[in-house]
């Protein structure tokens, strides 16, 4: 059941104190490890995939202790964005009431007052104080986060996130595509408007961000394997951080372009960057001079795409993202076998056969990603 694991724990200690008593001689017991991902193949290990998979890899967790054995009336999902505030998490939510509506669980949002990972960090200690039974989570800084997640998985929280492929302390990382494929994709977009040719710059909103850092790395992989006539400004990536904001990302454009005027493509990452670096563009009169790619939402982006400012968006639905993490974690909860190798069908459109990738079974990847430039961003749903 769903806190077997802590009573089996318990029952440990207390035979260690009884030895000691006895006389048996006393060690130091050693921090329990952080929980690592499982090799290519092991579907003993956390995947809950194996009717043997009892025994779980040291410092690894085993599906089928998460079970609850309270009514589903009683559970408590919380969906954690990074900031609830942002239009990519006011979309998010729409997912989250979405999947309450239709299947009458308890799922909400608990979100950070700020995009700060002491925020976020506050957010779940609170969701642990609460007892709550899953926390869906978008992180801010996976790896600032891993102590707090891991108290959440040793109280019988079931934990999953979404755009963490690092994290240790989670029962499923969701991905909405391979994030080098995403990355990929990108850059052939911006070959394309650059006629394969000339010097580009990225930008990621912070450093710590993963899914950022692995999309920018695989873009200068697929220039580098495909377009030879472009160059990476200053063979440095990122080239810029916006800090995750539309102004850093308007101010760090502008002092970009202004020490190198012959970049001729800039590829953005976090969804608030395209609106900042198009306002740059049009005040320095480069609009359609430079070429802009990146992700970003069609409502927010749809003049700028129109009026050739920015020249194509990537975007998956975070309505999308939140919807799945919640259903897998119902799924966990009720007892489900979740077969990684089979394909997890999460319920929603390119989430529906979401299966491994970089030969770990944590990491489930699926096909959602949606692309816009001129011609049919008028398509766009949010």
């Amino acid at each position: 059941m769903k806190r077997n694991l802590c009573k089996l724990l318990a029952a440990v200690m207390a035979a260690a104190m009884l030895l000691t008593a006895c006389g048996a001689p006393a060690e130091t017991a050693a921090p329990a490890e952080p929980q690592q991902p499982a090799a290519s193949g092991a579907a003993d290990a956390g995947t809950g995939t194996d009717a043997d998979s009892a025994a779980p890899a040291e410092g690894g967790y085993v599906l089928a202790d998460f079970k609850s054995d309270k009514p589903e009336s009683e559970w408590k999902l919380a969906v954690v964005p990074q900031w609830g505030a942002a239009p990519w998490w006011v979309r998010g939510n729409e997912g989250t009431k979405r999947f309450a509506s239709e299947t009458g669980l308890n799922a909400y949002e608990a979100s950070p007052s700020e995009s700060e990972v002491a925020a976020q960090i506050q957010v779940v200690e609170d969701l642990i104080a609460q007892d709550v039974d899953a926390i869906c989570i978008c992180m801010i800084d996976p790896a600032a986060m891993e102590p707090i997640l891991k108290t959440a998985l040793d109280k019988g929280i079931v934990v999953i996130s979404h755009e963490a492929s690092t994290a240790q302390n989670v029962l499923f990382d969701l991905e909405a595509f391979s994030n080098e494929d995403y990355g990929a994709m990108m850059m052939d977009l911006l070959a394309e408007s650059m006629g394969e040719e000339g010097t580009y710059a990225t930008m990621v909103g912070n450093l710590t961000k993963v899914s950022h850092m692995t999309w920018t790395s695989a873009e200068v992989a697929r220039q580098k394997e495909a377009y030879p006539n472009m160059q990476l400004l200053n063979d440095t990536n990122p080239s810029m951080e916006s800090g995750d904001s539309s102004d850093g990302a308007y101010e760090r454009t502008k002092e970009l372009l202004t020490a190198n005027p012959d970049v001729k493509g800039i590829l953005t990452s976090s969804s608030l960057e395209p609106v900042g670096v198009g306002r740059a563009l049009e005040e320095m009169g480069l609009a359609g001079k430079v070429k802009v790619v990146g992700t970003g939402m069609p409502s927010d982006l749809r003049t700028l795409v129109e009026n050739g400012t920015v020249d194509s968006i990537c975007v998956w639905d975070p309505a999308a993202a939140c919807y799945s993490m919640l259903q897998l974690a119902t799924k966990i909860l009720r007892g489900e076998e979740i077969d990684v190798n089979a394909g997890v069908d999460l319920g929603v459109e390119g989430w529906t056969e979401m299966k491994p990738i970089d030969g770990n079974p944590k990491v489930l990847a699926g096909q959602g990603w949606l692309t816009y430039n001129k011609d049919n961003i008028a398509e766009g749903e949010f």
